[in-house]
């Protein structure tokens, strides 16, 4: 069926008096107001969609061609008191269409969606992101300037999907009550981004042009605007009840608690909670780890991540990775996983020990509050948690018995100035954190600074922080971080950064490794005007470092090459080039010792993965520490006979030859294994 005879029944179809309006990208879009009730189920058969303007202005985005898409994306927006509803309808040929059911936030699968940005601070400060998938699974999340998405926050808004015989249709109700807004009278400012994903074609297209390869992105939304929108006061409450029988101690626990929400206004929120149940929350990736440096686990408790953004000190924070260069592990003060998590060993008599059960049980919480808000230009937030004291069996010569240990107590203030003077974007903030115990006081300071030109070239972030911990000298540390674009798809990152070796913020947050003085830079090439592939990207990056024995612990370079073929499989190349160093963490404090250079490559393939049967497979080899070479082999294939049913198989094979661990004390030792 040709595309004449799509666009005719399509517009047969569309609602008889809505009218397909242009937007300027520099034009303020006043969004109307109506007080329809609309079930959101997808259809946009309700009369109110029919009045409303129609707006198609997406270009392709991925690749960044920029060019007016194949299929037709009509968006239609209003409002009223309750909150924002938008409704999309897309042109698509029916045996293009893919639809894929899966959990929430599942970004990984390739399938035809819809989604939408919104700034609801209205100057490029803060906002969310929202999207709905063909087949209804939601996906959102948070945003902080310029690009730093997270998906950690789920939030309480509604989303269905609807096909139709020329393409499909969805529609998106967001309450004002679940997203945080300035308090303002009056015409309120906010940011609107549009976006659709075309599986089939691997394509995604944008309202306004914002491609990845471009520096600017919250600060350059499309402009809209609403009248009046002050909603009222919202709560929520939420009872929990569990029963737990522990097998090995012979007991049943029963615990009844309950979550509070309470926003009095749209810029300020109240969250607390009593005898929390976390059992509900999805549980980690089983990691082996038999390194010195820790494996950092997301936080995925619903009560952390509401209002989690304004505790983000710096883009170091961020945890989802763009591009296909490495990011490595982040940098934050604030790691909320550390609450509620293994208790404190108390102090033990001369041949006692603890059970090892005890020792790495969460710990319980007994209650925790937070206040987030913003007043003008500060936004703040504040974040206190209690413990629960912790039990554990001892065993000593005398026998065993039951010590009674001592929960923590956490306490987090953020403070943040924002400011945009002639275009430029410019902030700075404080955060302090402490972790209080019997066993002894964890305390840390930072201060942290923001600033983003007018045209988004040019951004820096710094931060600087300092950490007194009973029993251990004051510690300093920070990091500076440039980057500029110089045009469109070239980027170039340089970062700083020291830490002493008494800096110590792992009570409260996340840092892999203190005593380092590290340079790294990053660069990056994104193409899309070849004939041999549909995008290309490299990345280039590397680094130094030495402690502060002036020994030189790490430093090497990093290519990284992913193409999309014309085909839509993708071919990644990856190779590590170490230089010979100085391991000072992993003899576990036994001092340091000399590694090899070493050579690192891989070469991976994968199919279309919109198709319902995809396929992939990589080869890798790697040198090891002192000498001996590993081999790595996988292959995976995915089969999709419908939307709802999938069917995986994955092979990875790893053969190690001279793996280097430590034993004990001052010895170390190189293996061989196959796993």
């Amino acid at each position: 069926m040709n595309r004449a005879v799509f666009v005719l029944a399509l517009l047969i179809t569309l609602p008889s008096h809505a009218l397909q309006v242009s937007v300027s990208p520099t034009e303020t879009l006043e969004i109307a107001e109506r007080s329809a009730v609309v079930k959101i189920d997808g259809k946009l058969d309700e009369a109110v969609w029919a009045s409303l303007d129609q707006y198609d202005e997406f270009v392709v985005i991925e690749p960044d061609t920029l060019v007016k898409p194949a299929h037709a994306t009509w968006v239609s927006l209003f409002y009223n008191q309750l909150g924002l509803y938008v409704g999309v309808q897309v042109e698509q040929p029916p045996e293009t269409r893919i639809a894929r059911l899966s959990s929430r936030d599942n970004r990984q699968i390739k399938r035809d969606s819809v989604g939408m940005v919104l700034d609801t601070s209205g100057e490029g400060r803060y906002g969310y992101w929202f999207g709905i998938n063909l087949g209804d699974a939601q996906m959102d999340g948070t945003l902080l300037p310029e690009k730093q998405f997270t998906s950690d926050w789920d939030g309480a808004w509604e989303g269905a999907t609807s096909e139709t015989q020329t393409g499909w249709t969805a529609e998106m109700f967001i309450p004002w009550g679940v997203v945080s807004m300035p308090k303002q009278a009056g015409a309120r400012r906010i940011g609107l981004y549009m976006e659709r994903f075309v599986a089939y074609k691997d394509e995604r297209w944008s309202w306004p042009a914002l491609p990845d390869t471009v520096p600017q992105f919250i600060s350059a939304l499309q402009s809209v605007s609403v009248k009046d929108v002050q909603p009222k006061q919202q709560y929520s409450i939420f009872p929990s009840a569990s029963v737990t029988q522990d097998q090995i101690d012979g007991k049943t626990n029963y615990r009844a608690g309950a979550d509070f929400f309470w926003r009095p206004s749209t810029n300020l929120q109240l969250t607390a909670t009593i005898n929390p149940d976390f059992g509900v929350a999805e549980s980690d990736d089983v990691v082996i780890n038999l390194s010195a440096t820790e494996t950092f686990f997301p936080e995925k408790r619903l009560f952390f991540l509401e209002g989690q953004d304004v505790f983000t000190a710096s883009p170091r924070a961020d945890t989802r990775g763009a591009g296909v260069g490495n990011r490595g592990a982040p940098y934050t003060l604030v790691n909320t996983r550390r609450i509620g998590g293994k208790p404190v060993l108390p102090v033990l008599g001369a041949g006692e020990s603890a059970r090892t059960k005890d020792q790495i049980q969460p710990n319980d919480l007994l209650g925790a509050v937070k206040v987030t808000g913003q007043n003008g230009q500060i936004r703040y937030g504040v974040l206190a948690a209690f413990e629960d004291d912790p039990e554990f069996l001892v065993q000593g010569a005398q026998g065993a018995r039951r010590v009674v240990g001592s929960g923590s107590e956490y306490g987090v203030a953020r403070i943040l100035f924002e400011d945009q003077p002639g275009g430029a974007y410019k902030s700075f903030g404080a955060l302090s954190t402490m972790v209080l115990n019997e066993s002894g006081d964890a305390l840390v300071q930072s201060l942290d600074g923001h600033y983003l030109g007018e045209n988004g070239k040019f951004k820096a972030d710094a931060q600087v922080f300092t950490s007194d911990k009973d029993g251990v000298d004051r510690g300093f540390g920070g990091f500076v971080d440039f980057e500029y674009a110089f045009r469109q798809g070239v980027t170039q990152r340089l970062g700083i950064e020291y830490f002493d070796d008494a800096v110590d913020v792992s009570d409260l947050g996340f840092l892999q490794r203190n005593d380092n003085f590290r340079i790294r830079q990053a660069h990056t090439r994104t193409r899309s005007d070849l004939s041999w592939a549909r995008s290309n990207q490299l990345d280039i990056r590397g680094y130094v470092q030495k402690n502060s024995e002036d020994l030189f612990t790490q430093g090497g370079l990093f290519v990284s090459n992913q193409s999309v073929l014309n085909n839509l499989s993708q071919v990644v190349f990856r190779l590590d080039l170490l230089a010979a160093s100085y391991d000072d963490l992993n003899s576990f404090g036994n001092g340091a010792y000399r590694v090899e250079a070493r050579q690192m490559a891989s070469i991976g393939w994968a199919s279309n993965r919109s198709k319902p049967l995809s396929f992939g497979g990589k080869l890798g080899y790697q040198g090891e520490e002192l000498g001996g070479d590993s081999a790595v082999y996988s292959l995976y294939a995915t089969w999709r006979p419908d939307d709802r049913l999938v069917l995986d198989l994955m092979f990875n094979y790893l053969d190690r030859s001279g793996w280097l661990l430590h034993s004990r004390d001052r010895m170390m030792g190189t293996f061989d294994a196959e796993q």
